[in-house]
């Protein structure tokens, strides 16, 4: 039963999340285009590799397992917006899915996903870009701390994971987050930066992170000191 009511609470969460994602960027889904298209299932197919066909079969010491591709649908967020960003969680997790098949499928790691892209949004909700770079990384915490310490914890759970809500088993996460965070974040930013310059040097589209000028990438302007006269 258990099973049932939270992915039935997953599902509901996602189709929350693709609504909301409407209703935030209404205006620019009226003008998709080719190259939003384009880059988004790039960066969804990347995770797919980089999560299940790379990420999990890495041995690691302490046995942090690396879902190296999650980083990519908070950036997807970033870029594009929310309702981008949600679809490409959900779309990340499908093809996952299919890619890997090991245990019970569960809708909540699609809600997983989702989140991620709907946290990168919010990082240029308010359409500033003033301390960009702090925003990213609190969100991106922020949604990680939710997702591995609160719902991987029920969807884990409800599929019969019962040593998940054992006290070693948050004491193992408390341990591994410094790590994970020191590989996630720079990896976020770095790919943000890249995919951001790449596109807006080429073309002339109007990204979700830039909607009133072009994102700075200094976030703090130093003035230069006058040298005193002698």
């Amino acid at each position: 039963m258990l099973y049932l009511l939270t992915n039935i609470g997953a599902w509901l969460g996602i189709g929350f999340f693709l609504g909301l994602g409407v209703l935030l960027d209404y205006k620019n889904l009226k003008k998709i285009n080719i190259l939003t298209i384009t880059v988004t299932s790039l960066l969804i197919a990347l995770s797919v590799i980089l999560t299940n066909l790379i990420g999990y079969t890495i041995p690691i010491t302490g046995g942090i397992a690396l879902a190296l591709g999650n980083f990519l649908i908070f950036v997807v967020g970033m870029l594009f917006g929310p309702f981008f960003g949600v679809l490409s969680g959900i779309a990340t997790d499908t093809l996952g899915s299919l890619v890997n098949i090991q245990g019970t499928y569960h809708g909540g790691f699609a809600f997983n996903l989702a989140f991620y892209g709907l946290m990168g949004s919010i990082v240029f909700l308010f359409k500033s870009e003033k301390f960009w770079v702090v925003k990213t990384i609190m969100l991106y915490i922020i949604a990680f701390v939710l997702i591995s310490f609160g719902f991987n914890v029920l969807w884990l759970y409800s599929i019969g994971w019962n040593s998940v809500v054992l006290g070693v088993t948050f004491i193992a996460k408390a341990i591994k987050f410094p790590i994970q965070m020191a590989i996630y974040l720079p990896m976020t930013i770095s790919s943000f930066t890249i995919l951001y310059k790449l596109i807006t040097t080429r073309h002339s589209i109007t990204l979700w992170c830039a909607q009133n000028k072009t994102l700075s990438f200094v976030p703090i302007k130093f003035k230069k000191r006058s040298s005193p006269n002698h």
